[in-house]
């Protein structure tokens, strides 16, 4: 199995607000494929024709996980009802630093980019659907219903960054609400998905393209020369979980960091309250005695005055 450093699966992570950028590049491709058909190959084809950058949802949320926000948002709004749907206002400032987007949580909002961008050309990366349910039942799927995995981010959360649960959110809210109950509907999610694409978009702005044809289509349809270089495949399912595993594992260190300085703390704060019951326990005997005694006594009222004055000199005294 492959083995990545963290300088791999962490490139340059930045913290941009998305929410206060905007467009600065055309938005020219939409890759509407869904997930394990080789969008990770085709984000790297298009960059290494110019395209830049090229979104993909795994390596955007490695490189600016505050992405996720208005991802959150988007989804939100969609799926749940709650704030305004994304249009092109919003996408532009999510994306406006991009001029082709690919995988989740982007695919999530065919109709929204369509209508956003009609004059972006749409890629449609294409798979055997039985490689691809299985593909996505291994990586995506596994990751998110793991119970060992959701047991331990729920004991955790608390003490997780922003850049692993901002990810891990849109994850989860993508496969309840799109993916929905993958294992038996997959097949029919990904037939959908693919009609619906072929609804909205005309043929002469479509390309359905499978990865293993190489640079050839999809140069001729983007009216690019084909560079003097090898078509970039990879990104196989056993490269995704090395990546994730090593993911979860540089922010479960950060966690378990946070982890260990909230319990060093509640310890010092417990042995410092115990050192002080010691070292006052007399005064604060003497104080249990007369609460005890206003609670028995026929006259509380004359012993709560009682009371009231021992406190006074107390103070006095310790003045």
């Amino acid at each position: 199995m492959p083995v990545f450093s963290k300088e791999a699966i962490l490139p340059e992570r930045t913290d941009i607000d998305r929410s206060k950028c905007t467009r600065v590049v055309p938005m020219r491709v939409l890759g509407l494929g869904l997930s394990r058909t080789g969008t990770n190959s085709l984000r790297s084809a298009l960059r290494t024709l110019g395209y830049d950058d090229t979104y993909h949802g795994f390596a955007a949320f490695m490189e600016n996980p505050r992405d996720c926000e208005m991802w959150l948002k988007a989804l939100a709004a969609k799926f749940d009802g709650q704030g305004k749907p994304f249009g092109r206002e919003e996408f532009d400032q999510l994306l406006g630093h991009c001029q082709a987007v690919t995988d989740i949580p982007a695919i999530c909002f065919v109709p929204e980019l369509i209508e956003a961008y009609p004059e972006a050309k749409v890629i449609l990366t294409h798979r055997d659907i039985n490689d691809w349910h299985t593909s996505v039942m291994e990586t995506i799927i596994k990751q998110v219903d793991n119970p060992l995995t959701n047991m331990a981010t729920r004991f955790f959360l608390i003490f997780c960054r922003s850049s692993f649960q901002l990810p891990r959110k849109v994850s989860v809210h993508v496969c309840q609400n799109y993916y929905q109950d993958f294992k038996f509907n997959g097949r029919q999610i990904y037939r959908e998905h693919y009609a619906l694409v072929d609804s909205l978009v005309p043929e002469d702005n479509l390309l359905h393209y499978r990865i293993e044809e190489g640079w050839e289509p999809l140069c001729r349809f983007l009216g690019q020369p084909i560079p003097d270089v090898p078509f970039p495949y990879g990104n196989t399912a056993a490269e995704v979980l090395a990546k994730t595993r090593a993911f979860i594992a540089v922010e479960a260190m950060h966690a378990l960091r946070r982890f260990c300085v909230f319990w060093v703390i509640v310890v010092a704060i417990v042995v410092s309250a115990f050192h002080l019951l010691f070292a006052f326990k007399e005064v604060l005997g003497f104080f249990l005695r007369l609460l005890w005694g206003i609670c028995c006594t026929p006259f509380p009222v004359l012993h709560f005055l009682y009371f009231i004055l021992c406190t006074t000199f107390a103070v006095l005294e310790a003045r």
